[in-house]
């Protein structure tokens, strides 16, 4: 006949088969309803684990109040990762264009045409480009105002961004006016320059306008920046709620540190109540006593 009587339980007996058993029901319904997509379902049940482990909760007490803990723990991440996904929206938006211009003196006008980069996160290379836009600018007005055949000589020791912008793609050994004439077909070295010039200030329009003040321009971008994820984010409500759920958690963790000393209180009580039961009730000697008196042999005289 079968071992197994109907009825009867065949799961764990011992208080640490029972905490394994719970624990693999944990994995079929506490992990996997409630949790957010985002949200890594093993790494949560390693930390609930873990903590298991560290507060040796194998009574359903100890694994409620974990539990607890661990859900004031998921609000505050979630809180975090919300606040966090506002902040990269907000750093993706453009809709501070007409603040910029009025707050940096720009005119209005070409607020709805300033390009995108002016304003997010990923537009430090174009930034980075107006700089060395202006910078080869200069260096082309500088040459036209100064030139002569003995500059002219030296263009790629003195004027080193503007030779590389005129001679890139070109063979080495290439001559700068000779490649300069070709390209702009001008009648005059100067006359080329002029029109390097002015096919700069067409090519990178808005590029000129970030690197007239950078650094100024940057500043008044981050400063607004702030204050929409100051309007975006409460920070008092944030704080507050933060704390609530901390203060939870601490609450949490005395409630469990309560448990051991709790227990460890009885525990004590109950050696001492074992102590004092023996003592009262002392082993009694089973040893036979001798007679007090030796009758006499009544064969002697």
């Amino acid at each position: 006949m079968s071992d197994h009587i109907k009825g009867q339980s065949t799961g764990p007996k011992t208080v640490d088969g029972k905490a394994v058993s719970s624990q693999n029901a944990r994995k079929d319904s506490i992990f996997v309803q409630g949790y957010l997509p985002w949200e890594n379902i093993d790494e949560k049940q390693q930390q609930f684990l873990a903590m298991t482990k560290q507060w040796n909760a194998k009574d359903p007490s100890r694994q409620m109040l974990l539990r607890s803990i661990e859900q004031c723990q998921l609000g505050i991440e979630r809180m975090m990762y919300i606040e966090r996904k506002k902040i990269q929206g907000l750093m993706q938006s453009t809709t501070i264009a007409y603040q910029f211009c009025e707050r940096a003196g720009l005119s209005e006008k070409i607020a709805h045409v300033l390009p995108d980069w002016f304003f997010l996160e990923d537009g430090e290379s174009e930034k980075q480009r107006a700089v060395k836009v202006a910078h080869i600018y200069d260096e082309t007005a500088e040459f036209k105002a100064r030139y002569s055949d003995q500059l002219a000589a030296r263009v790629k020791d003195v004027y080193p961004a503007l030779f590389t912008y005129v001679m890139h793609s070109q063979k080495e050994g290439a001559s700068f006016l000779m490649t300069l004439g070709q390209r702009y077909k001008e009648s005059a070295v100067t006359l080329n320059l002029g029109a390097l010039m002015n096919e700069l200030k067409e090519r990178w329009e808005f590029h000129f306008i970030w690197a007239q003040e950078p650094a100024r321009y940057q500043t008044i971008i981050d400063g607004l920046r702030a204050e929409q994820m100051e309007q975006a984010i409460d920070l008092d409500k944030s704080q507050r709620y933060a704390t609530n759920l901390q203060n939870r958690m601490l609450k949490g963790f005395s409630a469990l540190a309560a448990l051991d000393q709790h227990e460890l209180l009885m525990k004590n009580q109950q050696q001492i109540a074992a102590q004092l039961e023996n003592a009262s009730n002392p082993v009694l000697e089973m040893a036979p006593k001798e007679s007090a008196t030796k009758k006499p042999d009544s064969g002697q005289k």
